[in-house]
This record gives C-alpha cells, sequence and structure tokens, in this order.
C-alpha cells in the first residue's frame, strides 16, 4: 500500500483551474450549494506525547479534546503510540493511530522517512500523506513547512511556522526579549548561590517563544482550512477536510514542537 504523493494528486484532477478549493478528502459539495464551512476546535496536550514512552498499559497517550464552547473538554478522540517505538525526531516520528471516544479505530499514520507521513483509515485503505520540510537556512527566519495530501487528489494545503507579520514583530522586538531573559537568568543565580536549584529554575524560567501561528490553505487561495494559534488549539473548517488528516496533521504539529 505504497502510494506516492503524486499518485494520490493525480487522482480526481480535473482540467483547468477550479474557482474555488474543493473539499480534501471529502465528497466533492456542488458548485450550486455553496455554504460557509463550519469550523470545530480541538486541542491537544503535548507534554504526553512527549512522555509516550512512560505511558502505562492499556494507557492512551494524548487525548484531542473539543475547544468548541458547550463541549470544551470533551474528548473526540484519542491517540495511541506504541511503548517500545523509536522516535526519530522531527522527521520520523513513531508510528501511532487514533481512534474515537468509543474506541473505534479512525486512522493510522507511520513514516515513511524524510519527513513524510502515510496516512491510513480505520479499514488500511490510505487516505493522504503528511510531509514536513526544513525551512531554507537564508534568507532568516528558517521556516518548517507542513503539506497534507489527500489520496482523492485535490490542491495540497500548506503552512509555514510563523506568518510574516509575527516574524516581522518579533524581529522588531527581539532586543527587548533577550534584555529580559538576561535579567531572569541573573535572578535565576541568587536562589542558586545559596543552593536552591529548584527555585532557581522557577526564576529563570523564561522562554522566548518563537512565532508559532500555521495557516493550512490551498497555493494560490485566501480560504484558511486549518488554523493553529498556539496553545495546542487548532480551528479547523471541518466540512472542508477529513478530520482523520486533521487530527494526524494536529498531532504531528504539536509533536513537532515538544
Amino acid at each position: 500500500m505504497d502510494h506516492s504523493s503524486q499518485e494520490w494528486a493525480s487522482q480526481g484532477q480535473q482540467p483547468g483551474r477550479p474557482q474555488a478549493p474543493g473539499p480534501y478528502g471529502r465528497p466533492p459539495v456542488p458548485a450550486s450549494c455553496p455554504h460557509p464551512a463550519a469550523e470545530t476546535r480541538i486541542e491537544i496536550e503535548s507534554k504526553r506525547l512527549r512522555a509516550y514512552a512512560r505511558v502505562k498499559a492499556g494507557e492512551q497517550t494524548v487525548a484531542i479534546r473539543s475547544a468548541d464552547e458547550g463541549t470544551k473538554g470533551n474528548p473526540v478522540a484519542y491517540v495511541n503510540v506504541p511503548q517500545d517505538a523509536l522516535n526519530g525526531g522531527r522527521h520520523a516520528r513513531p508510528p501511532f493511530t487514533v481512534s474515537g471516544p468509543d474506541a473505534e479505530p479512525l486512522c493510522s499514520v507511520r513514516s515513511v522517512g524524510s519527513g513524510a507521513y502515510e496516512v491510513y483509515g480505520g479499514d488500511g485503505a490510505p487516505i493522504g500523506r503528511i510531509t514536513r520540510l526544513d525551512g531554507r537556512a537564508l534568507p532568516w527566519p528558517r521556516r518548517p513547512r507542513w503539506t497534507v495530501q489527500a489520496a482523492t487528489g485535490g490542491e495540497p494545503l500548506t503552512a509555514e511556522r510563523g506568518t510574516p507579520v509575527g516574524w516581522a514583530l518579533f524581529t522588531l522586538f527581539s532586543p527587548v526579549y533577550l534584555v529580559i531573559w538576561a535579567l531572569g537568568a541573573l535572578q535565576g543565580l541568587v536562589p542558586l548561590l545559596f543552593g536552591d536549584k529548584d527555585e532557581a529554575k522557577k526564576e529563570s524560567a523564561w522562554d522566548l517563544g518563537l512565532p508559532s501561528r500555521a495557516l493550512w490553505r490551498a497555493s494560490g487561495y485566501s480560504d484558511v482550512v486549518v488554523d493553529y494559534r498556539g496553545g495546542g488549539i487548532f480551528h479547523i473548517a471541518s466540512s472542508r477536510l477529513d478530520s482523520r488528516l486533521a487530527y494526524a496533521q494536529s498531532v504531528l504539529h504539536v509533536w513537532d514542537g515538544v
């Protein structure tokens, strides 16, 4: 079942450029029945992804929870990672499966090397491919790029870490951030001199976070299909993207920042 992204992209393509980006991994929506894409929000815990090898047998590695008003905190899916799976870093995460609230299999994800992951449905049929590429070293900043390609074809969705505005503001204010970081580090030296390592860590812990927002959209279109705004929360145009691909990409994206 080794399907290349080129093979998937060639399926279902129509001559000429479409007037509007179609659904990704979803049945086609008639052009005569336009409607605004419904949005769902999900939240993924990152700490348990990092500690998957220490999860007790029978426990899920992480829960994908609803971040919508009224259902916030309710689990919508669970991620399971084999405890003995090797982690190859950002370019080869361990294989994992996603199951529904009632343990029904939704999809499985496995690395095929070089930042590429194949996604299969619960029945084993390929539903898409996700790839991660390191950004260019120059010009700065180096922004990793994610691509989601549905097995049914259509324009792939791509996103880069941080928006141009976010990186511009980061560059503008980074000298101020560095001064604050230096002051925090000096403040942490005081309890360290008295042997209190835990308090020193608290005092000096200050994270100069890089811009993290990512917008998945088809090339040439302004409509955003997946919007990551930080904090493990994703806004998804649920009528435009197969939820299984959305879950797989969201897990890999959060894992990328662990």
